[in-house]
């Protein structure tokens, strides 16, 4: 059995100081594949003349920044003082069966705007598209840095995830070790029998590549296979793992469209696309029961996948005190096991937010990036649940 891949591909990076300094990189790649399969290996050779219905994409256009746009973007980051970075990655693929193979177009673009105090620290907000209306994300930016900052983390304080800012967390903890080829290996903390009971019922945790509003989306995988949205968590019970053809086959599923690629020059593997934490509209809400902490961004410091053990830094955090007040945190570091994490989970808001940055991804077996976006609604972490650990700032 054969299969074929061809993509045309633009990522672009543009940053724009407030003192008109402009930085751009960009990588466009255009390439074709062949994988056969024979004895249940699979050999991957590039494919330096591709037939007509591959090549044909390489003649197709890709979105970039426009003049215009870029002259708007350098009087926004004029006018606002902040540094705003706009990614933008635009693929057309042809990929599975050289006879009949599927195609996708996938485009997605964010805009980060930045804001620098005197002292170095900086705190950002992102949308997923381009924009040079930056002015409303630039004055919430601006309000978090405004507040007074907290001497100490408070003590016994909650951890509250917002809509649209734990991607992350759930990408490391609950994402990776349903990737199937982890779960095939048997070093997967989520490994074992689907419907294992593992965090609440209202939480449920999903992947595929067609559900983002602005986030990643695509037709087909890098195999050719339609995506379709698996459930990782389903109301609380293990769910079913992300596969491409192979390790599908090997568990006995069906193929789930997560089969992806950094590029032509690599084999395709099970990756996430867009994972989205849901809080089913039927949960009870549960306000905090003292002071709790914002947390505005995780960025994974070490995941252990098959023991679940794991540790996080948030560079940016509010704490909301009981006497009404505010202050900003961070940074610290959020230190726990996944287990007790998703068991311990409580509901903060049901409405879901999405976010992404196209100027970084993900990074697995060497292929890195590899773009990904999410979504949550918002989640407590229970004073207790996880440890916090403040950390010296720079």
């Amino acid at each position: 059995m054969s299969r074929a891949f061809a993509e045309h591909t633009l990522w672009v990076r543009h940053r724009w100081r407030p003192d008109e300094e402009v930085d751009t990189d960009a990588v466009r790649t255009r390439g074709a594949c062949v994988e056969t399969e024979r004895d249940g290996v699979t050999e991957h050779r590039v494919d330096d003349a591709p037939a007509p219905g591959f090549a044909e994409v390489y003649d197709r256009p890709l979105r970039e920044v426009g003049a215009e746009e870029a002259a708007d973007l350098a009087e926004a980051a004029r006018r606002t003082g902040a540094e705003i970075t706009v990614g933008v990655r635009h693929q057309h693929v042809v990929a599975g069966d050289p006879d009949d193979p599927g195609r996708a177009e996938r485009r997605i673009a964010s805009t980060e705007v930045r804001v620098y105090e005197s002292d170095g620290t900086s705190h950002a907000a992102v949308t997923l598209r381009v924009t040079a209306d930056v002015d409303p994300l630039a004055d919430q930016v601006r309000s978090r840095l405004a507040l007074p900052r907290a001497g100490e983390l408070p003590a016994g304080a909650d951890l509250v995830l917002p809509p649209g800012l734990a991607g992350s967390f759930f990408h490391e903890v609950v994402g990776h070790p349903m990737e199937a080829d982890v779960v095939a290996s048997g070093t997967s903390h989520l490994g074992g029998p689907a419907g294992r009971v593992v965090a609440p019922w209202w939480l449920t945790v999903a992947d595929g590549a067609t559900t983002a509003a602005a986030g990643y989306r695509s037709e087909v995988d890098d195999e050719g296979t339609p995506c379709r949205e698996v459930r990782l968590i389903d109301a609380g019970r293990v769910g079913e793992p992300m596969t491409d053809r192979a390790l599908a086959a090997r568990l006995d599923l069906r193929p789930s469209g997560h089969a992806r690629r950094q590029s032509y020059r690599a084999v395709a593997i099970p990756r996430m696309t867009h994972t989205h934490a849901r809080v089913d509209p039927g949960a009870d809400l549960t306000a905090p029961d003292g002071d709790w902490i914002a947390a505005h961004g995780l960025k994974l410091l070490m995941m252990n996948i098959a023991t679940g053990e794991f540790a996080f830094r948030v560079s940016f955090a509010v704490a909301h005190l009981r006497n009404g007040t505010a202050r900003r945190c961070g940074p610290f570091e959020v230190l726990g096991d996944a287990s007790r994490a998703l068991r311990g989970l409580q509901p903060h808001t049901h409405e879901s937010g999405e976010y992404g940055r196209v100027t970084g991804g993900c990074g697995k077996l060497g292929q890195f990036p590899v773009p990904v976006t999410f979504a949550n609604a918002g989640v407590r972490l229970p004073s207790g649940t996880v440890a916090l650990r403040e950390v010296a700032r720079g």
